[in-house]
């Protein structure tokens, strides 16, 4: 064999040898990714999934800690993509190359969105007989109504002196106590929760305290039509009670 060709197996034999060394030295590369995540005001997400991906089947999973701080190491690309996820956030998706030193993520609020809620006086939403009395008190002019707070500002002994504003009504001394009610000279119905109670005075029925809401009718002008009654000349008046 002549210099030239032993030259060019040894070449050879060289390039063989070498080749699986730069290999490995590629192979052995590694990359450590470091980050933090954020919610828009830059405060910390802790405990968010991180998921890093690689490659298809590559992928590294773990959550930050309670800085909001996460690291992943002896990653084979410097190019990745990591997915974020937390109860409360939107996810997020985001495309990274590495270049020694930490990334940021921020993730924007995502609210629980709540179903409409409808507000309504307790009362009217728990008694239909005081719904239907918001809606006279509301509608109908001819009558005089008294609702709870309306009692309670006025603090009466007896529930009677709530009338003492009304045209045409006039009190006296009662034996059975408090006051007996007169509407133009004559004593007027007296219901008690939809029921109508003969020969009833107002205070024997109810305390202060007791009544929910009340409406008085001086003549026969506004009464509701399940209340109407012919016998009716001196007014009408109607008595709701608390919910118990």
């Amino acid at each position: 064999m002549n210099s030239r060709m032993r030259w060019f197996v040894a070449s050879l034999g060289a390039m063989l040898f070498a080749a699986p060394e730069i290999s490995a030295a590629q192979s052995a590369a590694r990359y450590t990714l470091t980050g933090a995540i954020t919610d828009a005001t830059g405060a910390a997400v802790a405990e968010a999934e991180v998921t890093v991906i690689v490659a298809a089947a590559d992928s590294v999973r773990l959550r930050s800690d309670g800085a909001g701080h996460f690291r992943v190491d002896g990653l084979s690309k410097p190019a990745v993509t990591v997915r974020i996820r937390r109860l409360g956030y939107q996810p997020k998706v985001v495309d990274i190359t590495m270049k020694n030193e930490p990334i940021v993520i921020v993730l924007d609020a995502n609210p629980a969105e709540l179903g409409t809620v409808k507000v309504q006086e307790a009362a009217m939403e728990h008694d239909e007989r005081l719904r239907d009395f918001y809606a006279r008190k509301g509608t109908n002019s001819f009558g005089h109504y008294f609702e709870q707070s309306d009692i309670e500002r006025r603090h009466p002994q007896y529930v009677s002196e709530l009338l003492r504003t009304i045209p045409g009504v006039t009190l006296g001394p009662s034996s059975r106590g408090g006051f007996s009610v007169r509407l133009r000279g004559c004593a007027p119905l007296v219901w008690l929760d939809g029921v109508r109670v003969p020969n009833a005075q107002l205070d024997e029925l109810a305390e202060p305290t007791d009544v929910a809401a009340l409406e008085v009718y001086s003549s026969f002008a506004g009464i509701p039509a399940q209340y109407f009654d012919r016998s009716a000349n001196c007014g009408t008046i109607l008595v709701w009670s608390r919910a118990k």
